[in-house]
């Protein structure tokens, strides 16, 4: 049997990780390992983490934050001089079904050993699906998820290529690891599976959607939500950085990016959120000042 390494990355997840863990624990396939690399929180999460799982998961603790792409290079390390034939890239706010990982091997074992993203819903809204996969959208400079809050009413239920899957969730065969690489570092947060992506894709590898594998998604827990500063400073630095890496259509992207951000100035300014459009404006500045991995100023 084929066994797997599942890589959580943990940054004051106290909240989510037993949850997660122990539909892990519960999963058909039994030849799992969990390995929690702990971003240095400062919660009291390895405590608890050794308090309910003793031996049952691997922890490591990093001394310092640098980002969700170095914790979870630690795992894949790990995975490989451990000679795991599967890497499972997994969020630490989720919830995974019980056939979850059977069902992405599955899939992989069918398609030569193809990477492979399940079905995600929302965890508080479990018929309103988060990903059925996606894209990268070149032009807008922005990667798309299919089905993203649309109810399931089976319209993703087959299986399909795709080019972009979310790194809340991704099944990777160690053989993509060894020709890939690791992930990009200099992103910090967000964007690191996007980039991954892409360079599964450039080395002619294939990506699949399996719809029978699912599982449920607490959506930015623990980075405070999608209006939150941290979550607006990375996501809008690191889609800069990915663009003017890869995108042939940058200056069009970057077009796209500004206006967008213009109408979000308006709500912001109207709804008195002058702390998000300097945020904004900061991450635009670090970009341009090639200020990488962590910021260097409070969010």
């Amino acid at each position: 049997m084929n066994k797997i390494a599942v890589i959580i990355v943990n940054y004051n997840g106290i909240k989510y990780n037993k949850e997660c863990i122990d539909s892990i624990l519960k999963s058909d396939y039994n030849f799992v390992d969990i390995i929690v690399v702990d971003n240095n929180s400062q919660d009291d999460s390895i405590k608890e983490l050794r308090k309910y799982f003793r031996d049952k998961i691997i922890i490591y603790e990093s001394k310092e934050n640098k980002g969700f792409a170095h914790a979870t290079n630690i795992g894949m390390k790990y995975a490989l001089e451990n000679n795991y034939k599967y890497v499972l890239w997994l969020n630490n706010d989720t919830i995974i079904e019980k056939n979850m990982i059977s069902n992405l091997i599955k899939c992989s074992v069918a398609n030569n050993e193809c990477v492979v993203a399940p079905k995600i819903m929302y965890f508080d809204y479990k018929n309103t699906i988060w990903s059925a996969g996606g894209e990268i959208k070149w032009i807008k400079g922005q990667t798309i998820q299919y089905g993203y809050k649309e109810k399931d009413l089976g319209q993703y239920d087959l299986h399909k290529n795709i080019t972009f899957a979310s790194g809340c969730c991704i099944l990777i065969p160690q053989k993509v690891i060894k020709t890939v690489g690791l992930m990009e570092e200099k992103y910090f947060l967000y964007y690191e599976d996007t980039d991954y992506c892409k360079r599964i894709i450039d080395n002619k590898f294939t990506i699949m959607y399996e719809p029978s594998a699912k599982m449920y998604h607490k959506v930015s827990a623990t980075t405070g939500g999608e209006s939150s500063k941290l979550y607006i400073y990375y996501m809008t630095r690191s889609r800069l950085y990915f663009n003017n890496k890869y995108n042939k259509r940058k200056l069009m992207s970057n077009i796209y990016m500004y206006l967008s951000y213009f109408k979000k100035y308006i709500q912001w300014l109207i709804n008195k959120r002058y702390d998000l459009i300097r945020i904004s404006l900061n991450a635009i500045s670090d970009f341009y000042h090639n200020i990488e991995g962590k910021a260097d100023k409070d969010l």
